[in-house]
């Protein structure tokens, strides 16, 4: 019989309805088409130093138009519901841990950013959580043609990275017409939390119960 590609850390192999990371997708949806959500609820740094810091999470939940919100929510919703379908703890950690990450590295390290929206980062996060996690499966499994095939994805999402950061244009949105400036440093950020998610959810499963 054939071992699934991915399997769960879940006693029993059991996979959970990812209902989460669909009401996150669909309340990325509802914010863009209310009128004024977008205004109270996007990062906006001046707001945050008077007070309203609960723009630094709902702030990945905002975009700046509807492409940028097409392929932020889908990779949230599709990323989103294998990881949670895997682990939904280690899920909810990925997304609660790059969201305040990402608005930490703005405040600190980007003051000239004054608005941010997306959720790009999150679903760089995400990404690397599941890749991770599958890595680590298939290599224990000894499943060698997985395990290539998901390092050639890791390595083409870091060349993705990379030519963001080298050019300053992302590569599924037209960041000019939809007037934002692109952060790949976000992407980085959320990259570096979703690859400690999955170790520290990896080495627990290693312990003895």
């Amino acid at each position: 019989m054939k071992r699934p590609l991915i399997t769960s850390p879940h006693a029993g192999g059991a996979r959970q309805t990812p209902y989460v990371s669909l009401l996150l997708a669909s309340f990325a949806v509802v914010i863009y088409f209310i009128p004024d959500a977008t205004h109270w609820l996007q990062y906006e740094r001046a707001a945050v130093a008077r007070g309203e810091i609960w723009r630094l999470l709902t702030g990945h939940w905002t975009h700046a138009g509807f492409e940028h919100l097409f392929w932020d929510a889908l990779m949230l919703a599709v990323l989103g519901a294998l990881c949670e379908g895997i682990h939904r703890r280690a899920f909810v950690a990925c997304v609660l841990g790059s969201a305040m990450a990402i608005a930490l590295l703005l405040w600190v390290f980007l003051p000239e950013f004054e608005i941010y929206r997306g959720l790009s980062g999150i679903d760089s996060a995400l990404f690397m959580l599941l890749a991770v996690t599958v890595l680590r499966a298939k290599l224990r499994a000894r499943e060698w043609r997985w395990a290539a095939a998901t390092v050639g994805f890791l390595l083409l999402f870091v060349a993705k990275t990379a030519f963001e950061f080298g050019t300053g244009a992302t590569v599924f949105v037209d960041s000019a017409a939809t007037g934002m400036t692109p952060v790949p440093l976000a992407h980085v950020a959320g990259m570096v939390v979703g690859v400690a998610v999955a170790w520290s959810c990896g080495r627990a499963a290693r312990q003895p119960a």
